[in-house]
């Protein structure tokens, strides 16, 4: 009998023990999931520690338009139904000219938040100026030339392109319930570089459209790789400066780790307004083609694979598309957007010349097509598209 309950107390022993060690590893990341400010995972900028700052010199400062081009209660309007929204912050830009800015729920103008997936618009963008540089070949490149790593298996045959694409064939796992599933690694772990390279191939290359955030964080490796600078260095200098945006943040996974390039790009949303206007402007700032404007003729061409989709952002007015089911009624012009989780939005109406940033926590009923639409229908744009 005291054999069994020396056994027993062994047993324990070694399992508190195995406990303790699995909760010193992972400490970090238990603590993310326990504290994790879901209520406002927008917001709630404090939170998210460490980030790289991107430094900007905030020059570029838009200031409300005194001669509107828009009705005013058109505006209005659409304000108070952000507002209804849970939104902190609206904007809209017309003709480069800004006819509103309006901030909730004690947010103001120097508020950053969690971009959510906006981020991977900006990864693109970088992706982009990379190549115009010729520290990367072509989107045409195989992946692998940059993640030695995948040259041995059968990533090696994955392009750049079908990262960009979100058609590279690696496992889609976004199952919230398992702390080690993908999704919690990469937007939780403390080592999202090992855990993108280590996410395996489910089905071959450019045969299907599977939205997964390891994609966009496989860019970002490849970007630090083929530039050979901290990724916070290479956005400030090659974009953030240029557009005179103010300083910005990127979630890191851990102290001097690595931006999580798939989210988490903690900006005011004056600044994504400056990035709609930027590829509105096809890639011009001030006289400076800031991105190539042939790599923003790719960024907005339809997957043959998701004709909702392009490198990195939505193009959002197809009937069939990937987000058809976003909206009661079809956009009344053909639109590109940046978005993010819970309709972090940047939608840009390029033969309208509009920019619409809609910035807050997570609707309470969501229709992406409304606030344009009421805008459109007031600029005689009451044909709805032929979208068939």
């Amino acid at each position: 009998m005291k054999r069994i309950f020396k056994f027993i107390l062994n047993l324990i022993a070694i399992l508190l023990l195995l406990l303790g060690i699995f909760v010193v590893v992972n400490y970090t990341l238990l603590k993310r999931v326990v504290t994790y400010p879901a209520n406002e995972e927008i917001s709630n900028s404090a939170w998210y520690t460490p980030k790289a700052i991107i430094e900007g010199d905030n020059t570029t400062n838009y200031v409300l338009t005194d001669s509107l081009t828009i009705d005013k209660i058109v505006l209005d309007e659409i304000s108070s139904y952000a507002e209804s929204q849970h939104s902190n912050a609206l904007l809209v830009l017309h003709n480069g000219r800004l006819q509103l800015e309006k901030y909730y729920n004690g947010t103001t103008k120097e508020s950053t938040s969690n971009s959510m997936s906006m981020a991977k618009t900006i990864t693109s963008i970088l992706i982009g100026i990379a190549i115009d540089e010729g520290h990367i070949t072509s989107e045409k490149e195989l992946a692998s030339t940059y993640i030695s790593e995948w040259q041995n298996d059968k990533r090696n045959t994955i392009t750049i392109e079908d990262l960009l694409l979100m058609q590279s064939g690696l496992r889609v796992d976004n199952n919230v319930q398992n702390i080690f599933s993908d999704v919690i690694s990469l937007y939780m772990g403390t080592d999202v570089e090992d855990t993108a390279l280590k996410i395996p191939l489910s089905k071959e290359p450019a045969t299907a459209f599977e939205y997964n955030n390891a994609n966009t964080q496989l860019l970002g490796i490849i970007l630090e790789r083929a530039t050979k600078l901290p990724l916070e260095e290479y956005a400030s200098s090659r974009l953030w400066k240029p557009i005179g945006a103010a300083n910005a943040g990127w979630w890191l996974d851990k102290e001097d780790g690595m931006p999580r390039t798939f989210c988490c790009y903690f900006a005011q949303a004056e600044d994504w307004m400056i990035i709609g206007q930027l590829l509105l402007q096809n890639g011009m700032w001030n006289g400076a083609q800031v991105i190539p404007k042939p790599w923003i003729s790719k960024m907005l061409t339809q997957s043959t694979l998701e004709k909702d989709y392009g490198f990195q952002i939505w193009l959002n007015y197809e009937s069939g598309g990937n987000r058809e089911k976003d909206r009661t009624s079809p956009f009344l012009a053909k639109n590109f957007l940046i978005d993010g989780t819970h309709n972090q939005e940047v939608i840009v109406v390029p033969e309208e010349n509009i920019v619409l940033v809609r910035i807050g926590e997570k609707p309470s009923s969501w229709d992406e097509s409304f606030m344009i639409n009421k805008i459109l229908v007031s600029l005689n744009k009451e044909q709805s598209l032929d979208v068939n």
